[in-house]
């Protein structure tokens, strides 16, 4: 039985980083995740005799056959690598189907998809491989952005 709370989509946005390709550039794929869990919280925390802003991003994806750790999908020939997607920090994630593009070129640059998304996107700064767990195999994908006002 399906896990009720994975009923999100995200489109991730996988960054080819210039330095294992041989463009020179970051190049992005674009794919569709369906049946996530998606959660973006934000709240405020006391930082000495100021605040400070805390904006969480926690997405669950259930296991797949289509994941490959980055140093596997780097490695694959273009036409094999769109077959798959991986998970590596400065990845982008959008809440839902989006159509967006990352071409690295303005006006489509991560930090600009991201700004015309926000709040329901985010770059990756951390992730987990929860797959060999007993219960609830799945990859996990964070956010934690913090700032004082």
């Amino acid at each position: 039985m399906p896990n009720p709370n994975y009923n999100q989509t995200i489109t991730l946005f996988n960054c080819l980083k210039a330095a294992d390709n041989d463009t020179g550039k970051d190049i992005w794929q674009r794919t569709v995740l369906q049946h996530c869990f998606y959660k973006n919280s934000t709240g405020v925390q006391p930082l000495g005799e100021s605040l400070k802003s805390v904006n969480y991003y926690t997405i669950r994806i259930p296991v797949s056959d289509k994941y490959k750790p980055y140093s596997e999908w780097s490695k694959l020939p273009n036409n094999e690598r769109s077959e798959y997607f991986t998970f590596n920090a400065d990845d982008v994630v959008i809440k839902g189907d989006s159509p967006e593009e990352i071409t690295g070129m303005s006006p489509n640059t991560a930090a600009q998809v991201i700004n015309r998304n926000k709040p329901g996107a985010f770059k990756v700064n951390s992730f987990s491989d929860n797959t060999t767990s007993p219960f609830g195999k799945h990859y996990r994908l964070g956010d934690k952005r913090e700032r004082t006002i």
